[in-house]
């Protein structure tokens, strides 16, 4: 009769092929959208503006994650993945945190951060070129402007 058990840790441990392990943000191809934190059930992923510094931060903890890949599924531009790494214990918390920070764009009217530049490109591209200008107002001057358009009927 042969072995009922694996030899983990002692040896590795081959994992399936669609295995959902640690969750890894791809620096480069995140925009801040912050579609990732609204998707995660136990909230591992938390998105806020740092406005002194002028950043958004997109902060992942793996301690809070369930592994579900909600992150993944929903991320725009596939910035999120999930691994097959599945060994996280470490004697370090910080080790257990990811954390992205990305510039944030200043409102061409009052000058006030309001979104990352990564998300304004890739909004930019999915919009009528007529909308794009208003994609340098933040949301209170954006609102402004749509108001005078429909208070005159036209673009001004």
């Amino acid at each position: 009769m042969g072995s009922v058990t694996e030899k983990y840790p002692f040896a590795p441990i081959e994992v399936p092929e669609d295995y959902r392990g640690k969750p890894v943000i791809n620096e480069e191809k995140c925009i801040g959208c912050g579609a990732c934190a609204n998707a995660c059930p136990p909230q591992a992923i938390q998105v806020y503006d740092d406005i002194e510094r002028g950043v958004r931060v997109v902060h992942l903890f793996l301690g809070r994650c369930i592994f579900c890949a909600r992150c993944q599924d929903v991320c725009p531009v596939g910035a999120i993945k999930l691994t097959r790494e599945f060994e996280l214990a470490t004697p370090n918390q910080d080790d257990l945190h990811q954390i992205v920070e990305l510039k944030l764009a200043r409102c061409s009217k009052c000058g006030k951060p309001f979104d990352t530049y990564r998300h304004l490109i890739h909004v930019a591209e999915n919009i009528p070129p007529w909308e794009r200008e208003l994609l340098l107002l933040c949301p209170e001057c954006r609102r402004e402007k749509t108001s005078e358009w429909r208070l005159w009927g036209c673009k001004k």
